[in-house]
């Protein structure tokens, strides 16, 4: 058995045991009258930080939010009634519509490729990154082994960077095909192995790094710098899309907390931790 394969594994039973634990109430429900709010790992820190703005101005309706996970199990959780509201990185499918979930984009975030704060690489191109996928690239240039940090196959992350051109999906799919190769198992995870192995390198987000306080760079990217307001330009044009996402059953908590989100504040918040609205 392969080591992406026990991760892969690994990656499907950590979500399913904490979605499982939140449909039995035993992951510490919010308050009555509260609202708890679950989903992708890119968008908790910014929702930390909009929860205690809100807090504090509702405290008869407190938000909490649960640990990562991730846009599936965000979804199952609000469509199964263990939480008011997800947060995603992906649009709903047709089934999950059918089911009755409903989703807004509250925001948009530059998707990059961070290294720790410390490493002397600051900027990477499409080319380079093909070749580090791939293999080719083993070193970086102070002889510093590269060490690539990939998501599960089915990610939305392993989406984003396959797209980006021909040869740097084939290279995300030979390092699959590699043993030893790091994988992550979600967007926290993925934060702390940059951060963590030695010449590390992997996709995240600026939303992730600056509302968690990450010691990680984004780095440049075919020229390109990756901020905030060169994403809403369209001069970045990598971003990530993020989502709230009600159930069958949008309650008044929900809807005064999606308010507060697209309220001029809450996207003050946003702004000053790597979004933009759409």
């Amino acid at each position: 058995m392969s080591f992406t394969f026990r991760m892969r594994q690994v990656t499907r039973g950590f979500a399913c045991a904490l979605v499982l634990a939140l449909l039995q109430g035993t992951c510490g429900p919010a308050a009555a009258g509260g609202l708890t709010v679950g989903g992708t790992g890119t968008a908790l820190g910014s929702m930390r930080l909009l929860a205690a703005e809100f807090n504090a101005r509702n405290p008869d309706a407190p938000v909490t939010i649960v640990p990562s996970l991730g846009s599936s199990g965000g979804i199952r959780a609000v469509l199964g009634g263990a939480i008011g509201l997800a947060v995603t990185s992906r649009p709903l499918n047709d089934g999950e519509r059918r089911q009755g979930a409903a989703e807004t984009e509250y925001a948009r975030t530059p998707f990059v490729f961070a290294v720790a704060a410390d490493s002397r690489v600051a900027a990477i191109t499409a080319g380079e990154l093909a070749d580090i996928y791939s293999g080719k690239k083993a070193v970086w240039a102070d002889g510093t082994p590269v060490r690539i940090v990939l998501r599960p196959e089915n990610d939305v992350d392993t989406e984003l960077v396959m797209n980006l051109s021909p040869d740097i999906r084939r290279g995300v799919l030979a390092a699959h095909a590699r043993s030893g190769v790091r994988l992550a198992v979600n967007d926290q995870d993925a934060a702390n192995d940059i951060e963590r192995i030695s010449g590390a390198i992997g996709p995240t987000t600026l939303a992730l790094i600056a509302s968690e306080k990450r010691p990680l760079r984004a780095l440049t990217f075919d020229g390109r710098e990756p901020t905030a307001a060169n994403g809403a330009s369209g001069s970045y044009p990598y971003f990530k899309r993020l989502y709230l996402v009600t159930g069958v059953r949008r309650t008044a908590s929900a809807e005064r907390f999606i308010a507060f989100v697209q309220s001029p504040e809450g996207r003050r918040i946003l702004a000053g931790n790597g979004q933009w609205s759409p």
